[in-house]
């Protein structure tokens, strides 16, 4: 039995994890959203005021924003035009896992974001909690690629 990506590897629930988990369907093929995901200039128009990434296993990731916070993280796999996953921190803060998915969905793609951190007693760690306004962003990202 295969098991869909979201459920298979590191992202797969765990008890002694909080996951978030956001979808939006985009106007575009999975290889122009990829575009979206993996190019600095594009990914500054949805994700981060500033964004820096090797989109390769290994690759690192730094994401600035305009109120001073900075993360940095490490690229972990890289599924052309189907997943994009890494592991970031926050400055002065704890670590989790972002997962990127995309599937085709007749002549669109749908992108669910997936945010896994250990539980923690002090307060929200993951960003995938407030992926509402980025992924509303990603759309004119996604026309700058068609455009």
């Amino acid at each position: 039995m295969t098991l869909p990506r979201s459920e298979r590897g590191p992202a797969a629930e765990r008890a002694d994890a909080e996951r978030v988990s956001r979808s939006v369907e985009l106007d575009a093929a999975p290889a122009e959203v990829w575009d979206a995901l993996t190019e600095e200039a594009l990914l500054a128009e949805w994700l981060a005021d500033e964004v820096e990434i090797e989109a390769e296993p290994g690759g690192a990731i730094v994401c600035r924003y305009a109120d001073g916070e900075e993360r940095r993280g490490e690229v972990e796999l890289v599924e052309e035009a189907e997943r994009l996953a890494w592991s970031w921190r926050r400055e002065g803060g704890g670590s989790s896992r972002v997962e990127l998915v995309l599937d085709a969905v007749a002549e669109r793609t749908r992108l669910t974001v997936i945010e896994t951190a250990p539980l923690r007693s002090t307060g929200p760690l993951l960003l995938a909690a407030t992926w509402g306004a980025p992924l509303a962003r990603l759309r004119t990202a996604v026309r700058l690629v068609l455009a």
